[in-house]
Parts: C-alpha cells; sequence; structure tokens
C-alpha cells in the first residue's frame, strides 16, 4: 500500500462502468453476481449481526464460513471480498455503540491501542457481560442489524488497463471459471485501490478512493459561529455581519416533502386497485397498472435532480461562509433532539427530510480545500441562551428572540453567537449532558440576576413547561428605568470574544 504524504487526506470519487455499449450477457452477469452477493450479505447480517461477532476477529469468522463458500457459486475472490466488507460493517456498528456508551459515561472514545481506557478495553471484549450496567447501557445503544443490499461488488483483484482511446478498461473474474469480464469505464487514471460497484438507475457507479493534498491553513480571517437551520443553511454570527447562507434550503425540500406525500398516497391508491385486479383474475389490467404506474424511474430521476440541488445549495452556501473565515464553529447536531411537544404529521415529514447530513460533509470538505477550520460544540441550550448575557433571561418565539429587558434579536444569529461563545467555554465540553449543562447555566443565570438590583417587589421565579426550556423570568413584569444594554459589558459573565 502506498504511503500517504503529509497533508493528504483520502476522498472517494465516483466513475460510470460502460461507456461504450456492453454486451447483455456482461449486464446479465453483473446483476446475477450482485443477486448472489447480495444473499452473501444477508445470510451474514442474520447470523453475525447480532452479540455473535462482538470482538471475534474476522479471520476466525472466516475459517467458520470458508466450507459453506460453494452453496453461493461465486468465486473465491468475489466471495471473500464481500465477507470482509460485511464483517467490517458489522464491526463498526458495535464500536459506534461502544462510543455511545463511553459518551454517556463522559469518557472519550480512543483509536489507537495505546490510549485505550479500562473501560473500552472491557467493553471491546466480552467481559462486560458480566456487567449489569454496562449489558443495560448496550442494550439502549445497540441495535441489531439486517440487510436487503443486492446491489454492490467489492472488487479487491482486478486489473486496469488504458487502451489507444485513452478510455480506462476493468478486467476481473466473472462467474465462470477462466472468463473474465472487461469493461470499458470513465475511470480517469489506472487504479489500484479497493472498488466498490454499485447500481443506481440501471447503469453500474464505479467507487474508489484517491488521495489529495490538503490546503495550508488559513492564519488570517474571522472566526464565525454558525447556527445551522431548517430554513436556511446557515445564520452566522453577529461579528460577520448576521448574514443568511442558502435562503432556499427550506423551501426545496418542503416543496419535494409536500409531492413525496401527494404522489404516495397516489401510488398507495393504484396499488390496491392493482392487488384487487389480481384478486379478481384480471391480469391484463394487472399488467397495464404495474408497467405504466407503478414504475420508479421518474421517482429515481427526481430524486437525483432533488439531492443534486441541494447538494449545490449547501456547498455553495459552505463556500462562501469560508471566504474570509479562519475557524468556525458549528453545533453538534449527531444525537437526536427529543421533543415533549407531539408534532403534526407535516413537520414529522419535514424535519425527518432535513439534509443536516449533507451539511457536514459539506463543512468538512470544503475546510480541507480552502484551509479553514471547523470545531463542533456542544448544542444544548444555544437557542435559549440570550447571547449578550449569556443566560436564560430571555424566551424565543418562531424566529424572534425577547430579552428580559425587551430588546428582540433573531433567533437563529442569536443562536449562532451563542454557538460562538460555547467555543470558548471550558466548562461545557462537547459531549456534556444536556441536564449538566442546564444546572451550570441556571447557575450562572443566578449569578447574574443577583448584580441586577431589582425594581421594586420584582421577583423572578423559574419557569418549566412541556414546550418550554427552563429560564428565570419576572413574577411582575415592569419598564425598566435602567438601560440594562448600555452597560451589558459590565454584567457579562464571560468574554465574547
Amino acid at each position: 500500500m502506498k504511503p500517504k504524504l503529509k497533508g493528504q487526506v483520502t476522498v472517494t470519487r465516483v466513475a460510470i462502468l460502460g461507456t461504450l455499449k456492453i454486451n447483455k450477457w456482461k449486464l446479465e452477469e453483473l446483476d446475477l453476481i450482485g443477486l448472489r452477493l447480495g444473499k452473501l450479505r444477508s445470510d451474514i447480517w442474520n447470523e453475525f449481526g447480532s452479540l455473535k461477532a462482538w470482538s471475534v476477529s474476522k479471520f476466525d469468522i472466516d475459517k467458520q464460513l470458508r466450507g459453506n463458500r460453494d452453496k453461493y457459486q461465486l468465486p473465491a475472490k468475489l466471495w471473500e471480498a464481500t465477507l470482509y466488507d460485511v464483517l467490517d460493517d458489522i464491526h463498526l456498528v458495535q464500536a459506534a455503540c461502544i462510543e455511545k456508551v463511553m459518551k454517556y459515561l463522559g469518557q472519550s472514545y480512543q483509536s489507537f491501542p495505546a490510549k485505550k481506557g479500562v473501560l473500552q478495553l472491557t467493553l471491546e471484549g466480552r467481559e462486560w457481560l458480566h456487567h449489569p450496567r454496562l449489558c443495560t447501557l448496550v442494550r439502549k445503544f445497540w441495535y441489531r442489524g439486517h440487510t436487503k443490499v443486492c446491489n454492490q461488488i467489492i472488487l479487491k483483484a482486478f486489473d486496469t488497463q488504458i487502451d489507444s482511446s485513452n478510455v480506462v478498461w476493468l478486467r476481473f473474474g466473472g462467474i465462470e471459471k477462466g472468463k473474465i469480464l472487461k469493461l470499458p469505464t470513465t475511470l480517469p487514471v489506472e487504479v489500484k485501490c479497493q472498488l466498490r460497484l454499485i447500481k443506481r438507475n440501471n447503469r453500474w457507479e464505479i467507487h474508489y478512493t484517491t488521495d489529495i493534498q490538503k490546503a495550508e491553513k488559513k492564519t488570517e480571517g474571522q472566526v464565525i459561529g454558525v447556527d445551522r437551520g431548517y430554513t436556511e443553511v446557515y445564520a452566522t454570527s453577529s461579528n460577520d455581519g448576521a448574514r443568511f447562507l442558502g435562503n432556499d434550503f427550506g423551501a426545496i425540500q418542503t416543496k419535494e416533502t409536500d409531492y413525496r406525500t401527494s404522489k404516495q398516497v397516489k401510488r398507495n391508491k393504484l396499488k390496491s386497485v392493482f392487488e384487487q385486479a389480481i384478486k379478481r383474475g384480471d391480469s391484463a389490467r394487472a399488467d397495464r397498472i404495474k408497467r405504466h404506474n407503478l414504475g420508479k424511474v421518474k421517482w429515481n430521476n427526481r430524486e437525483m435532480s432533488f439531492k443534486g440541488r441541494i447538494k449545490t445549495i449547501v456547498f455553495t452556501a459552505t463556500h462562501d461562509l469560508m471566504l474570509n473565515a479562519v475557524k468556525v464553529a458549528y453545533e453538534d447536531l449527531t444525537e437526536q433532539i427529543k421533543s415533549k411537544k407531539p408534532m403534526k404529521k407535516r413537520m414529522k415529514r419535514n424535519v425527518s427530510s432535513w439534509c443536516k447530513g449533507i451539511v457536514v460533509d459539506a463543512l468538512k470538505q470544503v475546510s480541507t480545500r480552502v484551509g479553514c477550520t471547523v470545531k463542533s460544540v456542544n448544542c444544548a441550550y444555544t437557542s435559549q441562551l440570550d447571547s449578550r448575557f449569556g443566560t436564560l433571561t430571555g424566551s424565543r418565539s418562531g424566529n424572534k428572540f425577547t430579552g428580559h429587558d425587551g430588546v428582540v434579536m433573531h433567533s437563529d444569529t442569536n443562536a449562532a453567537d451563542n454557538i460562538l461563545v460555547r467555543m470558548g467555554d471550558v466548562e461545557i465540553p462537547r459531549y456534556l449532558k444536556h441536564s449538566t449543562v442546564q444546572s451550570i447555566l441556571l447557575e450562572r443565570t443566578q449569578k447574574f440576576l443577583d448584580t441586577i438590583a431589582p425594581t421594586g417587589d420584582e421577583v423572578f421565579e423559574a419557569i418549566t413547561g412541556t414546550d418550554k426550556p427552563q429560564t428565570l423570568e419576572p413574577k411582575r413584569k415592569r419598564t425598566s428605568k435602567v438601560n440594562q444594554r448600555a452597560n451589558y459589558e459590565q454584567l457579562t459573565l464571560f468574554d465574547l470574544g
């Protein structure tokens, strides 16, 4: 394996299999290989997707299954590549469970063996089965896996050659012994890494890895905090002019979600008609409905178009964000945010289609290319804090955030300012529990209120509701004669940068 040079990063590229017309038997051969490998994937997940493969090496599992290799009628190299790929996925899911358990217990996951602690070594082995507390946590974060993927082929043993027309040809062994599949590709150069062939929209894609050079880190620029939203991609902090980037982000997602809902309702009605026609024995009508109304060609094309538009908006907004920035702080939204107030069906559909994963990928990829540093921070109560004082003395309603002194701010830019401050807050690290964060913020809020002389008989109380986070607000609000905003520098509990 070629060693990676300093400053290089590995990225995934996509090429197309079959720039020229491919023989029909070659396409059928690829489909047959994909189906048989899909059966192998499903069997491995069904047997080893549970705790049976926990802390068991993939080489030991290979010895157990190699005797049943003839069952799938596949070449040894294709069978072995898929087997190791699936076992790596199973072990990756187990590692994610271990990381969540350690995060719940307040410890960080270490990838280097020399830095692993007793807890991580216990979880990676099978000793945790004798500890009831750890068993409870593993059951909480562990999910039994299954798969029905039958459109992928993993290639470790293959050959690539460039012909006189600068077309790269891919060669690997097929199902029949001694028969080689030779296929044209859109690969720019010959590759020697592991390949993954994926069939999408009736064509085969080649996913391969390559190394690119990182950009040098910026030394001059702004330190910006950003709030990721549904309406827009980013809302930046006040030191960046409180900009809103990617304003069409939410409108496109909402429109596409509504279209999917109405389309699926109609498809379900046609599907019921199709099933009734089969029961009556009207095969002609059932065939017409299946052929003209229940296909997914247009559906898949629309999905590709939607993902392309979303990706364009997100990456364009990310480039604009990091144009003059040296460091960007964003909130960590990997954990599911549970709401006590039940949401309506339409709101659930919109939130479930929120493409926040694409935004995180864009932040990481663009930062590597332009040399900007990104850092994720704890997201607890960043939308409920008053960014001027860092206290829970305000209230949020939609896009408006109202402070205790009556000053109204935009809720997204207020959250971006809080995220910027959270980056330098040593008391609230990234993986701190939200309940502990709440206790720290309530203590800071109480200290802040102690510095303010209450007017008259004004008394502050804790407000808690099912749809509202805990805040401290006055029981009887009166118009303050003191200009609190003019003196906020003396009231700030920590440096706003």
